[in-house]
Protein backbone atom coordinates (compact mmCIF):
# COMPACT_ATOMS: atom_id res chain seq x y z
CA UNK A 1 0.00 0.00 0.00
CA UNK A 2 1.33 3.41 -0.96
CA UNK A 3 -0.11 6.25 1.11
CA UNK A 4 0.50 8.83 -1.62
CA UNK A 5 -2.09 7.08 -3.79
CA UNK A 6 -4.72 7.50 -1.05
CA UNK A 7 -4.15 11.18 -0.30
CA UNK A 8 -6.67 13.87 -1.04
CA UNK A 9 -5.53 17.50 -0.82
CA UNK A 10 -7.96 20.19 0.25
CA UNK A 11 -6.55 23.65 0.76
CA UNK A 12 -3.41 23.41 2.87
CA UNK A 13 -4.13 19.93 4.25
CA UNK A 14 -3.46 16.40 3.02
CA UNK A 15 -6.03 13.78 4.06
CA UNK A 16 -5.25 10.06 4.16
CA UNK A 17 -7.64 7.34 5.33
CA UNK A 18 -6.16 3.90 4.58
CA UNK A 19 -8.31 0.80 4.94
CA UNK A 20 -7.18 -2.80 5.22
CA UNK A 21 -4.97 -5.23 7.06
CA UNK A 22 -1.32 -4.40 7.62
CA UNK A 23 1.60 -4.99 9.92
CA UNK A 24 2.71 -2.24 12.28
CA UNK A 25 5.73 -1.61 10.03
CA UNK A 26 3.49 -1.13 6.99
CA UNK A 27 1.26 1.26 8.94
CA UNK A 28 4.32 3.23 10.05
CA UNK A 29 5.69 3.38 6.51
CA UNK A 30 2.33 4.57 5.19
CA UNK A 31 2.19 7.33 7.79
CA UNK A 32 5.77 8.29 6.99
CA UNK A 33 4.94 8.38 3.27
CA UNK A 34 1.95 10.64 3.93
CA UNK A 35 4.11 12.99 6.01
CA UNK A 36 6.71 13.09 3.24
CA UNK A 37 3.97 13.75 0.68
CA UNK A 38 2.67 16.72 2.67
CA UNK A 39 6.14 18.08 3.31
CA UNK A 40 7.18 17.65 -0.31
CA UNK A 41 4.19 19.70 -1.46
CA UNK A 42 4.59 22.36 1.24
CA UNK A 43 1.32 21.36 2.89
CA UNK A 44 1.58 22.34 6.56
CA UNK A 45 -1.13 19.92 7.75
CA UNK A 46 -1.75 16.19 7.50
CA UNK A 47 -4.87 14.40 8.66
CA UNK A 48 -4.15 10.66 8.87
CA UNK A 49 -7.00 8.40 9.94
CA UNK A 50 -5.76 4.86 10.62
CA UNK A 51 -8.92 3.67 12.42
CA UNK A 52 -9.69 1.19 9.64
CA UNK A 53 -6.13 -0.09 9.33
CA UNK A 54 -6.05 -3.38 11.25
CA UNK A 55 -3.88 -6.45 11.72
CA UNK A 56 -1.45 -5.34 14.41
CA UNK A 57 -1.59 -4.88 18.18
CA UNK A 58 -1.13 -1.64 20.05
CA UNK A 59 2.56 -0.65 19.77
CA UNK A 60 4.87 -1.33 22.69
CA UNK A 61 6.65 1.57 24.41
CA UNK A 62 9.90 1.03 22.45
CA UNK A 63 7.91 0.80 19.19
CA UNK A 64 6.12 4.04 20.04
CA UNK A 65 9.45 5.73 20.67
CA UNK A 66 10.99 4.69 17.36
CA UNK A 67 7.90 5.28 15.19
CA UNK A 68 7.45 8.72 16.75
CA UNK A 69 11.06 9.61 15.99
CA UNK A 70 10.57 8.44 12.39
CA UNK A 71 7.49 10.63 12.01
CA UNK A 72 9.27 13.65 13.49
CA UNK A 73 12.23 13.14 11.19
CA UNK A 74 9.94 12.89 8.16
CA UNK A 75 8.07 16.04 9.17
CA UNK A 76 11.25 18.07 9.82
CA UNK A 77 9.19 20.59 11.76
CA UNK A 78 7.15 21.43 8.64
CA UNK A 79 4.05 19.24 8.95
CA UNK A 80 1.41 19.27 11.68
CA UNK A 81 -0.07 15.78 12.05
CA UNK A 82 -3.48 14.87 13.42
CA UNK A 83 -3.46 11.09 13.82
CA UNK A 84 -6.71 9.20 14.34
CA UNK A 85 -6.52 5.63 15.63
CA UNK A 86 -8.75 3.21 17.48
CA UNK A 87 -9.11 4.07 21.16
CA UNK A 88 -7.29 0.93 22.30
CA UNK A 89 -4.22 2.02 20.32
CA UNK A 90 -3.79 5.28 22.25
CA UNK A 91 -1.35 5.23 25.14
CA UNK A 92 -3.04 6.99 28.12
CA UNK A 93 0.17 8.96 28.74
CA UNK A 94 0.57 9.76 25.01
CA UNK A 95 4.20 8.69 25.25
CA UNK A 96 4.75 8.62 21.48
CA UNK A 97 3.22 12.07 21.08
CA UNK A 98 5.60 13.46 23.69
CA UNK A 99 8.57 11.83 21.93
CA UNK A 100 7.57 13.37 18.59
CA UNK A 101 6.94 16.78 20.16
CA UNK A 102 10.32 16.65 21.89
CA UNK A 103 11.81 16.01 18.46
CA UNK A 104 10.13 19.15 17.08
CA UNK A 105 6.92 17.79 15.58
CA UNK A 106 3.49 19.35 16.09
CA UNK A 107 1.35 16.23 16.48
CA UNK A 108 -1.52 14.82 18.47
CA UNK A 109 -3.53 11.60 18.48
CA UNK A 110 -7.31 11.22 18.61
CA UNK A 111 -9.91 8.47 18.64
CA UNK A 112 -12.33 10.36 16.37
CA UNK A 113 -12.27 12.56 13.29
CA UNK A 114 -14.19 15.61 14.58
CA UNK A 115 -11.73 16.28 17.41
CA UNK A 116 -8.75 15.76 15.12
CA UNK A 117 -10.15 18.12 12.49
CA UNK A 118 -10.90 20.73 15.13
CA UNK A 119 -7.33 20.49 16.41
CA UNK A 120 -5.98 21.11 12.88
CA UNK A 121 -8.23 24.13 12.31
CA UNK A 122 -6.25 26.81 14.19
CA UNK A 123 -3.34 26.54 11.77
CA UNK A 124 -5.45 27.90 8.93
CA UNK A 125 -9.03 26.65 8.80
CA UNK A 126 -9.26 24.32 5.80
CA UNK A 127 -12.56 22.63 5.15
CA UNK A 128 -13.47 19.06 5.99
CA UNK A 129 -13.39 16.67 3.02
Amino acid sequence: MNAAELIQVIGDCAFCRPVGTATLEVAVVMTEQAIQFARGRNLPKLFFNAERLTGFPSPSLPERYFLSRRFATAAAGQVQLALVVRREMIDPEKFGIQVARNAGMNVDVFDNEPEALLWLQPLSGSTKP
